[in-house]
């Protein structure tokens, strides 16, 4: 009885051994065939994504992208434009503030004229008479003091080596005074003539406007950084003055 009981029992533990021996067997087999892939997740494996766009779909999307105009109407970039526009003009720094200096020599010589505006304007009188009635009182003053300052605006800025537009300025101011000489000699000798006020108003006043125009024209031009060069015949005169260089 005990005998079979061990017999059977044995025969029941090899069972199971082999039966265990061939599952593993057959599980390495299996492992170790090229036919099955590995699914166990890598390391530095690309994850995906379900909804992760494909090549073409960005594709698509780069193509409907409007595309972006940098180019102004004469073909130059926009951004080298805006990058530029703070050099742009033909006076720079110092030199702007020096080409408007000259100009003070024809307010000067001119502030008579404007003697029938201040009345009918008093508030450019009060203006005047603030900033520009005591310099014009103290040339008066001083003998000789005017044809100094012509002097000094006509030579001064080739002897001391100024910019071509720094002389330009003062070379077209001195015209400019010389064309004011004109109606100042003949209004001298009008004096005595004792012309009604209806001739001679229109005619100061018309000289006033026309140098006063030409003086705010040079000094905003100058302010802005270009030469002003459009005044008739003064300006091809003072270019020429002053020759090339």
């Amino acid at each position: 009885m005990r005998l079979n009981f061990r017999l059977c029992s044995g025969l029941f533990v090899t069972t199971q051994l082999s039966l265990c021996e061939s599952f593993v067997l057959s599980r390495g087999a299996i492992v170790s065939s090229p036919l099955v892939r590995d699914v166990r997740p890598r390391k530095n494996a690309p994850t995906s994504c379900l909804f992760e766009r494909s090549g073409d779909d960005k594709n698509e999307k780069s193509n409907n992208e409007r595309p972006v105009n940098d180019l102004d109407i004469f073909g130059q970039p926009k951004s080298k434009q805006r990058r530029n526009i703070v050099d742009e003009g033909d006076i720079r720094g110092p030199d702007r503030i020096k080409s408007c200096i000259p100009y003070v020599l024809v307010m000067i010589d001119g502030d008579a004229f404007g003697k029938y505006i201040y009345e009918r304007i008093p508030p450019l009188g009060t203006l005047d008479y603030v900033l520009l009635r005591p310099i014009v009182e103290g040339v008066q003053a001083a003998p000789f003091l005017s044809v100094l300052l012509f002097a000094i605006f006509a030579l001064g800025p080739r002897l001391t080596n100024q910019s071509r537009e720094v002389r330009f300025n003062a070379q077209q101011a001195v015209f400019l005074d010389i064309a004011i000489l004109f109606p100042t000699l003949i209004g001298e000798a009008l004096v005595d003539a004792h012309l009604p006020r209806a001739f001679l108003e229109p005619a100061a006043n018309f000289v006033w406007y026309a140098y006063v125009s030409a003086v705010v024209y040079c000094v905003s031009s100058n302010l802005r950084g270009k030469i002003p060069n459009q005044i008739p015949f003064i300006s091809n005169a003072a270019d020429t003055a002053i020759g090339p260089f």
